[in-house]
């Protein structure tokens, strides 16, 4: 489980199952999880933290 304002790896992210989509006009890393698209922000190229969760259909309108 992640939580807001959390930092986590690359490594961490995808082993709870996100999967990343590729957005070039954000630089947070975008992650899709079920229902929810997850944005992380890089901290130090190692580390990212979860700055917001919303629904996908939010995302995609």
């Amino acid at each position: 489980m992640v939580a807001i304002n959390e930092t986590y790896s690359l490594d961490q992210i995808k082993q709870e199952g996100f999967k990343e989509k590729e957005i070039k006009e954000l630089s947070a890393k975008v992650f899709e999880k079920e229902d929810k698209v997850y944005f992380f922000d890089p901290i130090d190229g190692r580390k990212y933290r979860l700055f917001s969760i919303i629904n996908k259909r939010s995302f995609f309108l």
